[in-house]
């Protein structure tokens, strides 16, 4: 491993190389510890359950057998997400994501909310998912990886194998195209 990035974890760079040396332990430490952001991050690509479940499969496994190509030129994290955001954008090429499933959000209802606040959450959660599915993959990633996951812009063009500038320009494209499909939707930015 080259050089280490200031804010990667010692730890992670410890996990990695036992991971090398085939230590089914500090995997499944590893699996554990990162486990629910990757799922996370995929599921906002592709907006399909079973496909992002096969998708992180995908990635860990390759994390699995590929952990010596980790160079530590970035953070384990987003190797990570860079592993992940491969294999989600191959199979999007490959299949069509299935229609959104508004469903699948109620769960994150909080059981203090009141009846009404839960209906009120769930309808503006559900507009605002069919207002990100209007928007492409790349832009729904560039979204996810800067508000969800705070990644620089550097490190998102890492993941995403492009120039720092097409990271600008796809958060410019995206931020747009969602300000209008959340009007459309009637969602003002106040909302949110």
């Amino acid at each position: 491993m080259n050089k280490t990035p200031e804010n990667t974890n010692h730890s992670d760079l410890q996990l990695i190389e036992e991971i090398v040396d085939s230590n089914k332990e500090a995997f499944k430490a590893l699996y554990e510890k990162y486990v629910r952001q990757v799922f996370s991050f995929v599921y906002k690509i592709t907006r399909d359950s079973k496909l992002t479940e096969e998708v992180v499969n995908d990635t860990m496994f390759e994390v699995w057998k590929g952990a010596a190509n980790f160079k530590g030129n970035s953070t384990v994290l987003t190797w990570i997400f860079g592993i992940a955001h491969n294999k989600s954008m191959n199979e999007l090429r490959k299949k069509r994501p299935e229609a959104l499933d508004p469903e699948e959000f109620s769960r994150f209802a909080s059981s203090d909310e009141t009846a009404e606040e839960i209906v009120v959450k769930k309808d503006r959660s559900e507009r605002m998912n069919y207002a990100m599915s209007e928007l492409s993959p790349e832009h729904r990633t560039v979204l996810e990886l800067t508000f969800y996951n705070g990644l620089s812009y550097q490190e998102i063009a890492e993941i995403m194998e492009c120039p720092v500038n097409t990271v600008k320009t796809r958060m410019f494209y995206a931020k747009n195209k969602l300000k209008e499909s959340l009007s459309k939707y009637g969602i003002n930015q106040q909302e949110l």
